[in-house]
């Protein structure tokens, strides 16, 4: 009896971690489907990268980043040409981005 017992509970135990484990594995995307769907939600309506691309190693080519980085230059720009502010780091990061 007290075999049979320990069995069960080894069973439930085992069946039990197998399944959480099957969640998890399905929880995780796939690299290799990002790059599938990436074309199509990638671009808004002006070709502007929506999202960053999370598995690309070099942020600085990554068009999202690219298109963060110069959205923030052209409010630096703004503020340097509206009220005279900010203009030496306007300045810097326009000149860092066109090396």
């Amino acid at each position: 009896m007290r075999k049979t017992v320990w069995i069960a509970v080894t069973l439930g135990l085992l069946l039990a971690a197998a399944g959480f484990l099957a969640v998890l594995v399905s929880a995780v995307p796939s690299p290799r489907n990002d790059g599938a769907l990436r074309s199509s939600i990638d671009r808004g309506p002006m070709g502007e990268a929506q999202q960053r691309q999370v598995y690309s190693p070099v942020i600085a080519k990554d068009p999202y980043v690219a298109a963060q980085w110069e959205k923030s230059i052209r409010a630096l720009e703004a503020a340097c040409a509206e009220r005279g502010e900010y203009c030496e780091e306007a300045r810097k990061a326009r000149l860092s981005v066109n090396r």
